[in-house]
């Protein structure tokens, strides 16, 4: 309980609630906000050379949007994956002289178009992400590196939406 005399120093409660709201007012007018993909403009997307894992990982991301993955049409955005890249290495070792940790490192080449005009050029996106390995349990290390690959696959279908979005709002602007 604050003493009767007011004073925001020497009431702990009220000194960190004035803080909270002092936060959240500057924040607000800053024009800060969440990140997030707005992809509300677009009804359909054509994937072209999305096979596999990425693949699915890219028409989940879309998916999840509320976009409808169609074959080509007129006005219908289409996301080209050229190629697929994954690499791993050494990047420490133990006192036994056994590697310790790895780096994955995921490449995806990508183009994005819509009715024969390049929107993306082909553009390159990479997610790594670096792991520890337990010689004594190897089935755990590899379930790790499946679980990263998986996270690494999600976030490069993040990264082309992203540019997709980005592509969306410089419409808008010169529309408006």
């Amino acid at each position: 309980m604050c003493p009767t005399r007011f004073s925001i120093l020497s009431c702990p409660d009220l000194a960190k609630r004035t803080f909270i709201a002092v936060s959240v007012i500057l924040l607000a007018s800053c024009g800060f906000q969440l990140r997030g993909v707005d992809l509300s403009s677009i009804e359909a997307v054509h994937l072209i050379g999305a096979g596999g894992d990425t693949g699915r990982a890219l028409s989940s991301a879309i998916e999840s949007y509320g976009v409808k993955i169609v074959p080509a049409g007129e006005n219908v955005v289409v996301i080209s994956i050229a190629d697929q890249r994954s690499q791993r290495r050494p990047v420490a070792t133990s006192a036994n002289i056994t590697a310790a940790q790895y780096e994955l490192r995921l490449e995806l080449d990508f183009s994005i178009s819509q009715n024969s005009k390049v929107i993306t050029p082909l553009t390159t996106v990479v997610a790594e992400r670096i792991y520890s390995v337990d010689s004594l349990n190897l089935s755990g290390s590899y379930e790790e590196q499946q679980m990263l690959l998986a996270d690494m696959r999600e976030d490069l279908a993040r990264e082309i939406l992203a540019r997709l979005e980005s592509w969306l709002k410089s419409t808008e602007q010169l529309n408006n």
